[in-house]
């Protein structure tokens, strides 16, 4: 698992540290003891060298409150190699400094027992020439080595197995909230897409998190939401004319009718599926590009330009009316603008007699669009009902249309924050009002 790894991984970087300390403390520890050793020895042989005198023509050393602590570790040759002073010859360190006494300059060398001996040459012409050879031994100083790093060992395994238990509980503390909101996640994603963790904006990996799964459980919401939606729209839409091809059908087959009137039925039924498959296209494609109408924007005058070109209107004086110089920018996605906008063109085509006028302008937070033909227009009290799906208005032939086409673009004004109302006019009038971006 990732918290075992991640107490691992932790663990073994505390341990290469605490490595690296020990050997550094190591390291420093013992040059400086070496560095002491050499010190006191040095000031031992120089202590020495400062009794030696001559006696009657004969070297010697002074007497001095010290002569049994210097004579314990102390020899003095002459410039022959004699011994002056110094312990007696059968002292296992003499052979050594014998030995060493002979050597032409000041020499530092390591012996058996964990001893050190320096021979120091006296060759100034103000004091006798002699040479003194003093023996220090090493083990104090390794003793003080040896046990400074045990402690340093069992400090480190102290510290490494603290920290090792104090790695794995952060870490499990760290980790306990992310599997908390793991698991509750996958609970809700199958059970209730509507709860939230709701701990705020961003402020460190774990409100990261839970704002990235806020907003994943958003997104699933969204698009459950959007395919009931569609499903529902598509059920709504298509229940009316359904109904209208099926009657059509049933007093086809029920009565004796001539081959003309069958025709006419036929190319009823006919009409009646193209419209079906317009509103199915136009769903489905809504469902399919996924268009979030609260998203996008568009020029308000491109595409009213490209509507009314694509509106088929023959014989028409078609025309699209800008207000002002000014080309306000709708906050909606141009392909609903178009799909709002297309049956109201078709209503206006249908029904207009020799002109259409697609007007653009700005109302303070909004952009609308009025689509004006020369037809019949709206009686006042069918402007609010002829929105609604499969009502049509006074001025339609019977079985002309199933009244769908405004009942979708209102639903999809609605949905894009705006509104599509029907006015009382001269001729026909809608207007459809889009937020500003």
């Amino acid at each position: 698992m990732i918290r075992n790894r991640l107490v691992i991984t932790a663990t073994a970087t505390l341990a290469v540290a605490l490595a690296a300390l020990t050997a550094g403390f190591y390291s420093v520890l013992s040059w400086r003891l070496e560095k002491d050793a050499n010190g006191v020895l040095r000031t031992r042989a120089e202590a020495a060298a400062a009794n030696v005198t001559t006696r009657q023509g004969r070297l010697t050393l002074a007497d001095t409150p010290f002569d049994e602590a210097l004579d314990n570790g102390v020899w003095v040759f002459d410039v022959n190699g004699a011994l002056v002073s110094g312990p007696s010859r059968s002292s296992p360190l003499y052979r050594a400094a014998r030995t060493l006494s002979t050597s032409p300059q000041t020499t530092i060398r390591d012996v058996p027992a964990d001893t050190r001996i320096l021979a120091l040459h006296l060759r100034d012409p103000r004091t006798p020439k002699a040479t003194v050879v003093a023996a220090l031994s090493l083990a104090p100083y390794e003793d003080a080595e040896r046990t400074a790093l045990i402690g340093a060992l069992v400090f480190d395994a102290l510290v490494l197995g603290i920290g090792a238990f104090f790695i794995r509980r952060t870490v499990l503390h760290a980790l306990r909230p992310v599997a908390q909101m793991t698991t509750q996640a996958a609970m809700w994603s199958e059970r209730d897409l509507d709860r939230r963790f709701g701990l705020g904006p961003p402020r460190d990996e774990l409100t990261g998190l839970a704002s990235t799964l806020d907003s994943l459980l958003a997104r699933l919401s969204a698009a459950l939401r959007h395919e009931k939606r569609v499903t529902a729209e598509i059920a709504h839409e298509l229940r009316t004319p359904l109904t209208q091809l099926r009657l059509e059908t049933e007093i086809a087959l029920r009565q004796d009718r001539p081959p003309e009137h069958l025709r006419t039925a036929l190319r009823q039924v006919l009409e009646g599926t193209d419209r079906m498959a317009d509103v199915l296209e136009t769903l489905i494609g809504l469902a399919q590009q996924s268009i979030d109408p609260s998203t996008g924007t568009c020029t308000a005058a491109e595409v009213a330009a490209e509507a009314l070109h694509s509106c088929g209107a023959v014989g028409l004086d078609v025309r699209l009316d800008l207000d002002g110089s000014a080309n306000p920018v709708v906050a909606c996605d141009r392909d609903v603008v178009l799909r709002i906008l297309q049956p109201l063109l078709d209503n206006a085509v249908r029904y207009g007699r020799t002109a259409i006028v697609l007007g653009v302008s700005r109302q303070e937070n909004d952009v609308v669009f009025s689509v004006a033909d020369d037809g019949p227009g709206f009686d006042p009290a069918e402007v609010d009902s002829v929105l609604r799906p499969g009502t049509q208005g006074s001025a339609a032939s019977p079985g002309e249309g199933a009244g769908l086409g405004l009942a979708l673009a209102r639903r999809l004004a609605d949905a894009a924050g705006g509104g599509l109302t029907a006015k009382p006019s001269q001729g026909g009038l809608i207007e459809l009002r889009l937020p500003a971006a």
